[in-house]
């Protein structure tokens, strides 16, 4: 379930990204390659934060009671 809202959300904005951009599509041939390398080097940056993000993130202990009962 984490993982399936992400995709939908994407999907919707990704399907509204492309409803906006449609009437402009004569200007994009000529900025194609721009704005490619610009989704790239911003799909980049998400991912490595994302990956600083889970490096640091501490996990949580969990305590059970047989660990309990041994103090």
């Amino acid at each position: 379930m984490k993982k399936i809202v992400p995709f939908i959300l994407l999907a919707f904005f990704s399907l509204r990204l492309f409803a906006s951009v449609g009437p402009h599509i004569q200007q994009l041939e000529h900025d194609g390659f721009t704005i490619l390398r610009s989704a790239l080097i911003v799909g980049a940056v998400f991912f490595a934060i994302s990956l600083i993000i889970k490096k640091f993130k501490k996990p949580t202990q969990i305590e059970t009671k047989s660990e309990d009962n041994l103090d």
